[in-house]
């Protein structure tokens, strides 16, 4: 890995959409959006980039939140459904493995979870998730558990034929054949006819759910708090931040913000 501060300016300049994951990349410390943090995400969209969230939060909250946020779609649950803005209404694009029948695969999933480890609670957001089951193992204090244990449930989960992935607050969980990966690809060629956007999208992200999409984008950036999951990823991101959470997430947009306005002052002979 690699400061961001080293990105090259022809790197930069490719750069058309931004995948983001939210928690523990936008949020601080305190789970919260900083003024700061999304004042960038407003500078990025009037730059002209393609903002989208990529995230285990629940379909409830992103059905609402495309409607406020200053991004182009929120793909949630872990890549089960994205909502974007056509002509001012809201759309949903569904991963089309989502099964039909969520409430059985629920309960085969919390069993063996509970089976595991029945220290493990739902995620308090569940009742507003479409197709994902939550775990909460790192969201409160007072049910936090370690990594390792979180592993552990993951995998018992997964012996009963269900995927999912761990965040820094949750073990997501379901019955389908996507993830955030899969569906970003997906919702990029479906939405936008982008057969590559390996040539023209970064990922910033912070957790080990967040191997996949490192491995894939050759422009991927973690925030500095993803060095304690680093052990446990098999593929790290090109570039890391100087800064955690959301303050990092800032710092690259920064330099890219400044490498768009350069080229741009440069086009039409302007000063800097």
């Amino acid at each position: 890995m690699k400061n961001i501060n080293e990105i090259t300016e022809n790197e930069l300049l490719k750069i058309k959409f931004i995948l983001t994951d939210i928690d523990g990349t936008l949020t601080g410390s305190d789970g919260k959006i900083s003024p700061k943090t999304y004042e960038t995400l407003w500078k990025l969209r009037e730059a002209g980039f393609k903002i989208i969230p990529v995230t285990g939060r629940t379909a409830g909250w992103a059905s609402v939140a495309i409607m406020d946020w200053p991004v182009d779609a929120i793909i949630a649950e872990s890549g089960s459904i994205a909502y974007y803005l056509e002509n001012g209404s809201r759309k949903e694009f569904i991963h089309p493995s989502v099964p039909k029948d969520r409430g059985s695969a629920h309960e085969e999933i919390k069993r063996a979870a509970f089976a595991r480890n029945p220290k493990i609670k739902v995620s308090i957001d569940q009742y507003s998730r479409f197709n994902d089951f939550a775990l909460n193992y790192g969201e409160d204090e007072e049910d936090r558990l370690t990594f390792e244990e979180a592993k552990e449930i993951l995998e018992a989960v997964k012996a009963v034929g269900a995927a999912g992935n761990i965040s820094s607050i949750h073990v997501n969980t379901w019955f389908g054949d996507y993830d955030k990966l899969p569906m970003s690809l997906l919702f990029l060629k479906e939405h936008y006819g982008i057969e590559n956007p390996e040539d023209c999208a970064v990922y910033f992200g912070d957790a080990a759910n967040d191997e996949e999409m490192f491995g894939y984008f050759p422009l991927s950036c973690a925030v500095a708090n993803f060095m304690k999951y680093a052990e446990f990823s098999k593929h790290l991101p090109t570039y890391i931040t100087t800064f955690e959470g959301g303050e990092g997430f800032s710092e690259a947009a920064e330099i890219l913000l400044t490498a768009r306005k350069n080229k741009i002052a440069e086009k039409y002979n302007l000063s800097r």
